[in-house]
């Protein structure tokens, strides 16, 4: 089975769990049938790394961010093009849909986000106040709010209808890579170099916990569909599972030999999926924090999938 031919930086399930999406550093994202591995598309047009494909809520759209400054919107069924949004300066470092899938929102190095038309591709707003590069954006779960993240050290909360500052966070001490909500938009989890990741309280902006253990820095964050666990992802080659209302570690899930890019749960939150500098793509089991199977990329590009007791196994996807 072909794949990537350089370092994959994301791998994202459709809500129903039947695809997957792959953004990676070889210009391209693709598309895979999650049960068989089998690769639907490729999505070709981009002139430098794709940062981030994410799926809208029906699965038949995905948008793409890259460092060549534009996001990019694709039909996921039949994998062409429909836009490119321009007007960033800087790289594009993520691209995400609101839940009706209508607007599509975008974080930059160039300070910005940005709330774009997801049918027109025309620019709605653009988020100005961060003093340095804008690193995440996510809406919550109705859309009527966006959290940003920023190397400045700190997260805004806007509303995404009018586009004004609601919140700032305050209270990592390095730049703050990702910012997202839990799925009743009643919380949202941070993540830093600062080695920790935060809990806060969307409406308030009050800090809740502080998630400390990691021993580099934090890559990203995310709640499961429920809001009950958090997954983190670390530079010292580590994937932790937390629990989200106590704030305690409940597993360290070790296997990948160099830096991990992204950690996704599975639309039920019984599998985690992540990606590593290491070529390695692996599925591990979120409730008792084994490792399932892990996708290597070799050398001619081909993949060989194995088991945590390392046997082959060719009908399974990663």
């Amino acid at each position: 089975m072909q794949g990537h031919t350089s370092y994959v930086t994301s791998a994202v399930y459709n809500a129903s769990g039947s695809q997957i999406v792959t953004a990676s550093y070889d210009k391209t994202a693709r598309i895979w049938d999650a049960s068989t591995g089998e690769l639907l598309h490729t999505l070709q047009g981009h002139t430098s790394g794709v940062k981030s494909a994410q799926y809208n809520a029906s699965g038949s759209q995905i948008v793409t961010a890259s460092s060549d400054t534009t996001p990019k919107i694709w039909d996921s069924e039949r994998g062409e093009l429909l836009h490119t949004l321009q007007g960033h300066t800087g790289w594009v470092r993520s691209a995400q849909y609101n839940v009706s899938g209508s607007q599509i929102v975008t974080a930059s190095e160039d300070y910005t986000a940005r709330i774009w038309d997801s049918e027109t591709g025309e620019l709605l707003h653009t988020l100005q106040g961060h003093t340095d590069g804008v690193l995440s954006a996510h809406y919550n779960a109705s859309g009527s709010q966006i959290v940003t993240a920023s190397w400045d050290s700190t997260s805004r909360i806007w509303d995404a209808e009018t586009g004004e500052l609601l919140h700032t966070l305050q209270g990592h001490t390095s730049g703050v890579i990702s910012a997202q909500y839990n799925a009743s938009g009643s919380q949202i989890v941070t993540a830093s170099g600062d080695k920790t990741a935060k809990i806060w309280d969307a409406l308030t902006g009050e800090l809740l916990q502080t998630l400390e253990g990691h021993t580099r820095s934090v890559r990203s964050a995310q709640f499961n569909a429920s809001g009950s666990q958090i997954v983190t992802v670390s530079a010292d080659y580590t994937v932790r599972i937390w629990d989200a209302e106590t704030g305690e570690l409940l597993h360290t899930l070790q296997g990948h030999t160099s830096r991990v890019y992204s950690a996704n749960f599975d639309p039920t939150g019984n599998h985690i999926i992540t990606t590593g500098r290491d070529h390695k793509t692996i599925i591990w089991d979120a409730k008792t924090g084994k490792q399932l199977y892990t996708r290597l990329q070799l050398e001619n590009n081909d993949w060989l999938v194995y088991d945590q007791h390392y046997r082959f196994d060719g009908s399974q996807a990663v």
